[in-house]
This record gives structure tokens, C-alpha cells and sequence, in this order.
């Protein structure tokens, strides 16, 4: 190759920075297009270490997206084992040692790895204030690290990561689709707070702005988060109604997240005593989340069959295991709850014991595990 023919690698820099730009913001069409201008350059580009490595780790955060956004059923698991080689090539600092923990954090939250996600995101944090980066890659690590903690039931570490977030989401008017998220992270802090009649004023405003942003998947959650905040009011119809909205966009557009809507939809007919909607519900989606390879969606679908559909304990104990092994703590203390009621209601008191023991244990790993994040 004559030197006339190599491409500077700053300009192929350059080029990937838009890729990334674009994939924060879900901007899927231009990711894939950018991506695949950089893939033909790649090849002819002046060596540099640096940028090879920034490359394979672009490439991983792509696919990452890609089987976020749509159920494609990609091996993540194969994914990330390529990625992880990352670290044999070169001592990773700054920058490069960043995107690597965030991107690991982001692989680790997907498969509901939670305690492994919030050690990458602590360690990517301890890099962000390393080198110069703007306010929205700050912003964009602030609102990743809140979701962690969401799930985590730490609520006071939730919220103020996505008060950050959102903070800095409002200066930029095309960020609307961020601050609805944003949206999503404070409402349901206040269903873990036990208040979801203060959640619904933040979800009404997300489905206005997303509405009229006409971005489909938001739209799809903000029923879906209605349904579920409303399903906790135990108002079941207003519940059931924003799920079927949810459902609808979501097969439209096949996002990954069908077979959330699904369980949701398919639990609120169960406690509507609509037993063959149910297991329809739970036929159909426990077929699309095993083609997803959705492991947690799985499991919850078999407990759901469990307590409501057949009636078998162990069915319902064995999710409970998943749940437990892999720090799925507010899962086992929520439905630990609802499991107790349902076999109290069938006068099973020894199971409905065994279970509130299990909401009450999980309860207390949550509290233990807050005090020690805060140091």
C-alpha cells in the first residue's frame, strides 16, 4: 500500500466519535451507516493501537444496542468473551479503560448481572474524571449507573444519578428522548417508595413528549410503565388497557421488550381471574423470550404459570433461586409479597410463610447492600 493510500488515523477518530454520538442516541440507521464506513477504512488506516482497540469496543457497544433495541436473539455471551480479549492487547488507561468497564457494565445490566454491572460502572467512574470528556458522556454514564441502581431498589443512589443525568439532558433541546427516560427511572423510584400516584404525573408528561417526538419505543414504555404503575394502584383496567398500547407498538416494531409487556399484561388478566388470556399471554410470551434468549423474562413467566396458572410451589421456588442467584433481590422481595398473599388467600399458610420469610431476607440484603455502596 503506498503511503498516499493510508488514512490518518484521526480522521478515522474522528468518524468513529460520530458513531458513538449517533449510538447514544439511538439513532440506529446512521449508527449502521457510520459503522460501516469505518469498517472500510479501518483496513487502510495508518497503524495505531489505540484506535483498533477504540474500534473493537465501538463494535461491541453496536451489537450491545442492536440486541437491545430489537429481539434479535444475538449470542451475547460469545460477544462479550471477543470483547473481553480487549485487555490482553494493551494496558488499557483513560479513555480506552473507560469505555471498557462502561461497555462491560451495560453487557452485565442486560443480562441482569447487577452486582457485576455496578463494579464495572464504579470502575468506569473512577476513569470518567481522567481524561476530557463533555457533559453528555458524563450524562450518559450518570443515567446507566441510575438504572443499576433502580434495580437495585437503592433509591436514594437511583435518583440522584438520574438527577444528574437529567440535569444536563435539559440543556440541549434535542435530548427530549434522554429526559424521558429520565422520566422512567423517577417514577419508578416512586413505585419502589410505595407512592405510584405520585409516579403518574412524570409518566403522563413521558407519553406526551414522546408522542410527540413520535419515537415508537418510548411511547411503547410509557404505556408500559403506566400499566405497571396502575396495576400497583390495582386500578386493573386502566392497567390492562396502557399494556395492550404497549404490546401493540412493541410487535410493531419488535422491540425486545414484547415480552415484558406480555408477563405485565398477562399477570393483571391472571388477577382479573381471566385464566385463558392469561395462558395465552404466557404461551406467547415465553416463546418469544426463549427466542430472545431472555433468560430473566423466562423465569418470571414460569413463576407466573406457577402461581396463578397450575398452582405448583416448586415451579414458583425455582424462579425464586434464579432470582436469588444473581442479586435479583427486589424481584425476590416484590414478588416474594405477592406470592405470600396468593397462598395465603388459598389457605396454604406454610408456603405463604416460607415466602414473606423470603421477601423479608431479600429486604435485608437490599438495606445491606445500600450501606455498603455508600462507603
Amino acid at each position: 500500500m503506498q503511503n498516499s493510500d493510508v488514512i490518518p488515523y484521526d480522521l478515522v477518530t474522528t468518524k468513529m466519535n460520530f458513531w458513538y454520538t449517533a449510538l447514544k442516541n439511538n439513532w440506529t440507521y446512521e449508527a449502521e451507516k457510520i459503522k460501516n464506513e469505518v469498517k472500510e477504512e479501518i483496513d487502510s488506516m495508518e497503524e495505531n493501537q489505540d484506535a483498533l482497540i477504540y474500534y473493537s469496543l465501538l463494535d461491541f457497544r453496536h451489537k450491545l444496542q442492536l440486541d437491545y433495541m430489537c429481539s434479535s436473539g444475538g449470542d451475547l455471551d460469545s460477544r462479550f468473551e471477543e470483547f473481553r480479549k480487549l485487555r490482553k492487547l494493551k494496558n488499557l488507561e483513560g479513555m480506552l479503560e473507560y469505555y471498557y468497564n462502561f461497555f462491560a457494565g451495560m453487557y452485565h445490566f442486560r443480562q441482569k448481572e447487577l452486582l457485576h454491572a455496578l463494579t464495572y460502572y464504579k470502575n468506569a467512574e473512577i476513569q470518567l474524571h481522567s481524561f476530557d470528556c463533555d457533559d453528555l458522556e458524563k450524562a450518559d454514564f450518570y443515567f446507566k449507573t441510575s438504572e443499576v441502581y433502580y434495580h437495585m431498589k437503592q433509591t436514594f443512589f437511583s435518583m440522584n444519578y438520574a438527577k444528574q443525568a437529567y440535569d444536563i439532558y435539559k440543556k440541549y433541546d434535542t435530548y427530549g428522548e434522554h429526559r424521558v427516560r429520565c422520566q422512567f427511572i423517577f417514577s419508578g423510584n416512586c413505585r419502589d417508595q410505595m407512592i405510584p400516584e405520585k409516579a403518574l404525573p412524570s409518566l403522563n408528561k413521558a407519553l406526551n413528549e414522546s408522542e410527540k417526538m413520535e419515537i415508537d419505543h418510548l411511547i411503547g414504555s410509557s404505556h408500559l410503565n403506566l400499566g405497571i404503575c396502575y396495576n400497583q394502584l390495582e386500578e386493573l383496567e386502566k392497567s390492562s388497557n396502557h399494556l395492550e398500547k404497549a404490546l401493540t407498538v412493541y410487535k410493531e416494531i419488535n422491540h425486545i421488550f414484547t415480552s415484558k409487556a406480555l408477563f405485565n399484561l398477562a399477570f393483571v388478566r391472571a388477577k382479573q381471574s381471566e385464566r385463558v388470556s392469561a395462558n395465552d399471554l404466557y404461551l406467547e410470551g415465553k416463546e418469544f423470550a426463549e427466542k430472545a434468549r431472555n433468560a430473566y423474562d423466562v423465569a418470571k413467566f414460569e413463576m407466573l404459570k406457577g402461581l396463578y396458572l397450575i398452582h405448583d410451589v416448586d415451579l414458583v421456588r425455582e424462579t425464586f433461586k434464579f432470582f436469588n442467584e444473581n442479586g435479583l433481590y427486589a424481584d425476590v422481595e416484590d414478588y416474594g409479597i405477592i406470592a405470600a398473599k396468593i397462598l395465603e388467600s388459598k389457605e396454604k399458610a406454610y408456603d405463604a410463610c416460607e415466602f414473606y420469610r423470603v421477601a423479608y431476607n431479600a429486604r435485608r440484603q437490599i438495606l445491606r447492600s445500600g450501606l455498603l455502596h455508600e462507603n
